[in-house]
């Protein structure tokens, strides 16, 4: 049995998971819905799920689907792999939970061992067979990636979220906001103290968690470090209020001391700046 990594793109009609070893461990379900969150998925509505049992004889798998019945299950299949095992697939329309598939699981597990045969997992998909799983296309999964290099004979940190690679709809967030802010600085490589790159993070979501208070939509990009300077971006379809949100936190005077800009940038030269410094994979 094998671990299938569950990818969601536009076109995938479900995701699944299956045991690696003897059970499907609660960290890898709670990891699956936290995936399925960060691709847009709400699994907090009805989906199909499908549950799978294996076996090198079906001779139980009519009695298990009879049992499974009763509990809503509905018969999909009784199919031959290559490997000439023999597969049972059921499935429910129901809504999950991490905790709830895990307790699940285990009664599944359960009801295995009783016919002497392999609970091998589970995969969801639309309650539509035709149709893929409805995601928010404007959710961004988190796909940081970091690369450090030399600049005017100073070490500069870029970090950014790759995934907006493939992200539809950068003609509609054609404003960048680039924020300016220095920082304690070692005297050797003039990057961050200790402590001093938690307070730049608490900064950041700071400022990011305001634009979205205010009903801003926004995204972090990427941000730079280099001889005493953070900038960090964020983009934004939102000038205006954006502009005002941030006039205000700047003259409260309660944060550190920035400056920022909003640029107009409809083509995403600054992303796609950042992205040509990433290496190749």
């Amino acid at each position: 049995m094998k671990l299938i990594i569950m990818l969601i793109f536009l076109g995938l009609l479900g995701c699944n998971l299956k045991a690696q070893s003897n059970k499907i461990p609660i960290e890898k379900i709670e990891e699956m819905f936290s995936n399925m969150k960060e691709n847009g998925v709400n699994p907090d509505t009805k989906m199909l799920w499908g549950y799978f049992f294996t076996s090198e004889k079906k001779d139980k798998f009519i009695q298990v689907a009879g049992k499974l019945k009763s509990k809503g299950f509905d018969f999909v299949e009784i199919y031959q792999a290559k490997d000439k095992s023999y597969w049972l697939h059921l499935e429910r329309s129901e809504i999950h939970n991490p905790k709830s598939l895990f307790v699940l699981d285990e009664e599944l597990y359960t009801i295995a061992d009783e016919y002497g045969i392999i609970y091998d997992g589970f995969d969801v998909g639309n309650v539509d067979k035709d149709k893929p799983i409805e995601r928010d296309t404007y959710a961004v999964p988190e796909e940081f990636k970091t690369i450090d290099f030399q600049k005017d004979k100073y070490p500069c940190l870029l970090i950014g979220n790759t995934a907006f690679d493939r992200f539809p709809h950068k003609e509609e967030f054609g404003y960048f906001i680039k924020v300016t802010t220095s920082y304690k600085k070692d005297d050797k490589l003039m990057l961050p103290v200790d402590g001093e790159l938690e307070n730049l993070e608490k900064f950041e979501s700071f400022i990011t968690n305001n634009l979205t208070q205010n009903k801003i939509k926004n995204y972090y990009v990427f941000r730079n470090t280099h001889k005493g300077i953070r900038n960090f971006y964020i983009v934004t379809n939102d000038k205006a209020d954006a502009t005002q949100v941030l006039n205000v936190i700047k003259m409260s005077g309660k944060q550190r001391t920035f400056d920022f800009e909003i640029l107009t940038d409809k083509g995403w030269s600054l992303y796609n700046e950042f992205r040509n410094k990433m290496p190749n994979e």
